[in-house]
């Protein structure tokens, strides 16, 4: 299992509130079982970062296609990229 970033733009503002809810449920899933580590909006809120832990690129591929966001139109330019992760893990409280 490998780690992938995903970044992605906002295309349709509009959409994007309209599709939050059924997003956000698709979104929780995959956290659920396993597939999402994080994710959420970056910068200045024009678009958002995902944390994915997938066998392939054609698994995050997967992901991204059903993803409520895509067949509504809200997310643009998407970047797939392959993590190595060297150091991580939460760490331990103080």
């Amino acid at each position: 299992m490998s780690l992938w970033v995903l970044e992605y733009r906002y295309a349709d503002m509009d959409a994007r509130a309209r599709m939050r809810p059924e997003h956000l449920a698709y979104m929780t899933r995959l956290h659920a079982s396993g597939t999402v580590v994080y994710a959420g909006p970056i910068g200045d809120g024009g678009g958002a970062m995902v944390l994915l832990r997938c066998e392939s690129e054609d698994d995050v591929r997967r992901v991204i296609a059903e993803d409520p966001y895509t067949a509504a139109g809200v997310g643009a330019d998407h970047t797939i990229r392959l993590w190595n992760a060297v150091i991580g893990g939460e760490p331990a409280p103080a």
